[in-house]
């Protein structure tokens, strides 16, 4: 089961309603509901504990730089800024992704981020086996819908138990479009039990907010 929701809030109101900065817990098991599981969340660090596949390796084409950018975060002081310089049109071909997560079978589990970009674009959730075989685990298409800040959400069930084997990102070769990416994180449980989140998630944000259904991508890569 999963779901993605994206809706836009008063940039305000939330800038001061998360906390800068949170630790990672990667034992499995030993984590609260809602405790963030990525390092380096809101890019505070620069990019500290992010990995960008930037589309030239084997053939692939294509070709991304990330940067830190302090203009225009959405929360804290910094953000992450993806340029594209040539997409491929094959999703994975290119992502920013973060390595050695894990999950628990029969949990739910949060990936929550906020997005601008300079004109709609897509981008694809990528939660996948770190190495051979390349397992996916989960994925989605996501539309980043234009320059304004919004808050994006994937809720998922584990199907299998991964433990610090898997990556936690995106795949975004599919345009060469740049787009802006801040407080990006993983939990367990749903939007609501977000222990970083000091003004809580709506609760009617389901009802009352787009939702936009991902299709499924059997991509191993």
């Amino acid at each position: 089961m999963y779901r993605i929701i994206t809706f836009t809030v008063l940039f305000a109101t939330f800038l001061v309603g998360y906390s800068v900065f949170a630790g990672t817990v990667q034992k499995l098991g030993d984590w609260e509901k809602g405790e963030l599981l990525l390092e380096n969340h809101s890019f505070e660090d620069d990019l500290a504990g992010w990995d960008l596949e930037d589309g030239q390796c084997c053939d692939r084409g294509g070709e991304y730089k990330m940067e830190i950018d302090k203009k225009n975060p959405q929360h804290g002081d910094k953000c992450l800024k993806i340029i594209g310089v040539k997409a491929t049109g094959t999703n994975w071909h290119a992502k920013i992704k973060q390595l050695n997560a894990s999950m628990e079978q029969g949990e739910e589990y949060t990936v929550i981020f906020w997005a601008r970009s300079e004109k709609p674009r897509q981008v694809s959730l990528n939660l996948q086996l770190q190495h051979d075989p390349w397992t996916f685990f989960q994925g989605g298409d996501i539309d980043l819908l234009g320059p304004e800040w919004q808050e994006y959400f994937v809720t998922f069930t584990a199907k299998e138990t991964i433990v610090n084997d898997m990556w936690v990102g995106l795949s975004i070769a599919q345009s060469d479009v740049d787009f802006w990416l801040d407080n990006f994180r993983y939990f367990e449980g749903e939007p609501e039990d977000d222990l970083s989140r000091d003004v809580p998630f709506p609760v009617d944000a389901k009802e009352k907010l787009t939702t936009q259904w991902a299709s499924v991508k059997g991509d191993r890569f």
